[in-house]
């Protein structure tokens, strides 16, 4: 028992740490088109997972049918997240940007219908979040010295 709520609380502080964005900030230097990677959910592959399941556990008998089975979750996961990443192709942006402290990044990102390009020489707020990184205009602190 306490070690069940022993790792519930680790759970509830890691999400909890999950969740919080880091924000740096810096100067855009460079602006140029380019294609933005899918960012796949998992829904494609877990669809395709249980459609190629339950398809696969047709065939075979005993033995057979779960090895067909497990064949067809794999097949089935794998063209469900290639679905879903060619469903989300699309056409980008790649923001090179110099950050308060010197660092260079180049971030690639989706180009939503309302958002404005931003130049170079603007000043951005970089939004991580996981493994996400979104660029925005800074609305935060002013320009170092």
């Amino acid at each position: 028992m306490l070690r069940s709520i022993c790792i519930l609380g680790l759970l509830v502080v890691l999400t909890a740490c999950a969740e919080q964005p880091v924000v740096d900030y810096g100067t855009v230097t460079q602006v140029e088109a380019a294609d933005a990677p899918a960012e796949n959910t998992g829904l494609g592959a877990a669809g395709g997972a249980a459609v190629g399941g339950v398809i696969a556990s047709r065939f075979g008998g005993g033995a057979g049918a779960v090895a067909a089975t497990l064949v067809g979750i794999a097949a089935g996961a794998a063209a469900g997240s290639a679905a879903e990443g060619a469903l989300q192709n699309a056409s980008g942006l790649r923001y090179t940007i110099t950050l308060d402290d010197g660092r260079v990044l180049t971030i690639v990102q989706h180009r939503e219908s309302q958002d404005e390009v931003i130049q170079p020489g603007e000043r951005v707020a970089i939004r991580t979040s996981g493994w996400r990184q979104r660029v925005e205009p800074a609305t935060g602190p002013p320009a170092k010295p």
